[in-house]
């Protein structure tokens, strides 16, 4: 039987969904990593990944800060051809609000009922026109929390070799105090049992954030630690550090910086395949969010799905493009869930 991401690519190699979402030209058969696939743009035409009302200004932020996008074109300086990319599916979906904090308020007020008013991100991410986005992609955080330069030598870069949250925005809570929100964004993922710990540089890289105490991980003890050097483990153990750092040196001047997590509820090989046997054993019958939950401290982590912030979007629309909202609910409305097969794909 199919996978999730089977099934996505099949929805996007039907002629007649693609021509209502791309241009006739963008519609032929792309290359991605040396192959041609229905489910890809054509090479020229991947800046079609993302909604034309966005795809302008989206590729603009992105180059005048250096960001380069996943396996993207043009010596990745415009998104990937890919129609199952995950970063061009949290572009579409988020950049809108880099302006638009009623949008970002009413939207995601729904699950931070405690935000009071957005506020910009006000160092580091200058927009085009000189000011401050409400929401910023691939954030790194001010200075280097994680010493990941120790393993990555060199000026760090937002997206790449380091620890970047897909997306990040700040706001004012009802209590007075500030939070930030430091997001990960999964779409057709599932990983295999790859053990990313075998890098004794990297096993020791994070040893130190992930043991300080008080922090955000409710055990210290070894054996939890090297069980996280798989993914998705791998990187959401990174990220919740970033934000314990963020929020121990008060990064723009937060009290609280929490880690929020999107994927597609349908995508079940991502959300109830456990790749670290430990996790697997300690935690038996158990999915990812759900093991993830209980080594966090839960005030500091929070996870939707892609289904439910679709459907706040769409109860938003009166303040957002309703040609935009009408395009996420045609291009990301998720096929029923059918049983999984192991499996490799592009």
């Amino acid at each position: 039987m199919s996978t999730f991401r089977d099934r996505e690519k099949e929805k996007y190699t039907n002629p007649e969904f693609k021509k209502a979402l791309f241009s006739k030209d963008a519609c032929a058969r792309g290359t991605y990593k040396g192959h041609e696939y229905d489910f890809c743009l054509a090479d020229a035409h991947s800046a079609e990944n993302l909604h034309q009302s966005l795809r302008d200004e989206a590729i603009e932020y992105f180059s005048s800060r250096n960001i380069q996008w996943h396996d993207g074109k043009d010596s990745r300086m415009l998104p990937s051809n890919h129609l199952c990319c995950s970063q061009s599916c949290c572009v579409n979906f988020l950049f809108p609000m880099q302006s638009n904090h009623k949008l970002l308020a009413n939207v995601f007020k729904a699950i931070y009922p405690e935000l009071g008013t957005p506020l910009p991100m006000v160092e580091g991410d200058i927009s085009a026109t000189g000011g401050h986005p409400y929401l910023s992609f691939e954030w790194i955080g001010l200075i280097d929390y994680l010493a990941e330069t120790r393993r990555k030598p060199g000026r760090r870069t937002r997206g790449a070799n380091h620890t970047s949250a897909d997306f990040a925005f700040r706001f004012r809570r009802t209590d007075g105090q500030t939070q930030i929100v430091l997001g990960e964004w999964k779409y057709t993922e599932y990983y295999g049992h790859e053990d990313k710990g075998t890098n004794q540089v990297r096993l020791d890289n994070y040893a130190e954030a992930f043991g300080r105490s008080p922090g955000v991980f409710t055990r210290k003890d070894p054996a939890l630690y090297r069980s996280l050097f798989f993914e998705p483990f791998y990187q959401l153990m990174r990220l919740q550090l970033l934000a314990q750092e963020m929020e121990t040196k008060h990064e723009m001047g937060a009290n609280l910086v929490t880690v929020l997590h999107v994927h597609p509820a349908a995508n079940k090989e991502f959300t109830e395949r456990v790749t670290s046997e430990y996790l697997s054993a300690s935690f038996p019958g158990q999915g990812v969010m759900s093991i993830w939950k209980q080594l966090v401290d839960q005030t500091r982590f929070t996870t939707i799905s892609v289904e439910h912030l679709l459907q706040l979007i769409g109860k938003a629309r009166s303040l957002a493009s309703p040609a935009w909202v009408d395009y996420l609910q045609t291009r990301y409305t998720f096929a029923d869930h059918i049983q999984p097969k192991e499996g490799d794909a592009p």
